[in-house]
């Protein structure tokens, strides 16, 4: 059975909110953006996502509060 586009769209959309990817059934950790060819988004459906996200935001943090103590 072919889906009419609409359908196709809303299909592809429904796990995009506010430009984040959220898909717990995706076993993908990277999923291109909703637009394609312009990169890759986290999954914050998968939890390897959320913790990635986490220590990125931790990592950046450190860096900064290292680079005003020093200076």
């Amino acid at each position: 059975m072919k889906k009419n586009l609409i359908d196709f769209i809303s299909d592809k959309l429904t796990y995009w909110n506010g430009g984040t990817y959220s898909n717990r059934n995706d076993p993908n950790f990277l999923v291109p953006k909703a637009s394609p060819g312009n990169g890759y988004r986290l999954n914050f459906g998968n939890p390897k996502a959320v913790t990635s996200f986490i220590l990125m935001i931790i990592v950046m943090a450190i860096l900064i509060i290292g680079s005003i103590v020093i200076s």
